[in-house]
């Protein structure tokens, strides 16, 4: 990888950060033990996407796209079952981010419209 390649890494990592900690905001508030299980799996999930940007060679990048597709089907599962809206901001937080790494992981790979 390339420094501007590095660059979009460090950038997607980042961003991982911020939706742990936002998922953490609606896990915390969260009325329905039930869905712990589903928040659980979506921390997971962008471990597992986190795990594969930091190994940052060809094969793990191509994985990406499909961790960052498994993260948004997830959150739109817990999105779509909430109880309150007052945390639609925090949905709405979680996809914008998981666009930009998707966004930059097409960068790195060269094929960013």
């Amino acid at each position: 990888m390339d420094t501007i390649q590095n660059n979009f890494i460090k950038i997607s990592l980042e961003k991982i950060q911020v939706c742990e900690i936002t998922l953490e905001k609606i896990s915390s508030t969260c009325c329905m033990p039930i869905r712990s299980e589903k928040i659980q799996d979506t921390f997971n999930c962008l471990n597992n996407l986190n795990n594969q940007l930091r190994v940052g060679n060809k094969d793990t990048i191509s994985n990406c796209i499909v961790h960052i597709e498994e993260c948004g089907s997830l959150i739109g599962k817990l999105y779509v079952s909430c109880c309150t809206e007052k945390r639609e901001p925090l949905y709405q937080e979680l996809f914008k981010q998981l666009n930009e790494i998707h966004t930059n992981v097409h960068r790195i790979q060269g094929t960013a419209h």
